[in-house]
């Protein structure tokens, strides 16, 4: 059996009740009331285990509540507790849709085939994804993520191709 690409998008923290619930710490930027999660990986023994979502809530801190399919007692979630929870790469019409964290060491070119410089680090500003760039000279700088300025993000190549706004170095 080949596994789908996995990205870490968070941890389980803890038990939520008695009825199996368990809280969510996200590591990645997301909002359950407008995004959708179908399944997640955890990893068991090593392995990577996928697990139906059944419910799934924001608390508003970072978190949410989560109800995995199979799941119905506080003792079964104990034992989830401390998993590092995966998600697939999402696959949209055809292009893979890296999750922001497997960014990092892509090229950011311009549309015309210019090299802006390699992504280092991705930062989270209240919601706002943004990438700390590592120029050819040393320097960094801080290009938006928005999805209005990323054309293109290429698997093989590992180059995001994005409008650069003006007045960024």
């Amino acid at each position: 059996m080949k596994l789908p690409r996995l990205a870490e998008i968070g941890t389980i923290q803890r038990t939520h009740g008695v009825n199996g619930e368990l809280q969510l710490i996200w590591t990645v930027s997301f909002d359950p009331e407008e995004q959708t999660l179908e399944s997640v990986f955890l990893t068991i023994d090593g392995i990577p285990v996928p697990f139906f979502v059944e419910s799934l809530r924001s608390k508003g801190d970072g978190s949410s509540i989560v109800t995995f399919e199979g799941i119905t007692t506080k003792d079964q979630a104990q034992e989830l507790i401390n998993s590092k929870v995966y998600a697939p790469v999402k696959k949209t019409d055809g292009k893979s849709q890296p999750y922001s964290e497997d960014l990092v060491g892509y090229t950011v070119i311009t549309p015309d085939g210019v090299k802006h410089g390699t992504i280092t680090h991705v930062e989270d500003f209240s919601g706002n994804l943004v990438f700390q760039v590592r120029q050819e000279t040393g320097n960094h700088t801080l290009i938006p993520a928005n999805p209005d300025f990323i054309r293109n993000v290429d698997e093989d190549s590992r180059t995001i191709t994005m409008d650069i706004p003006e007045g960024l170095p």
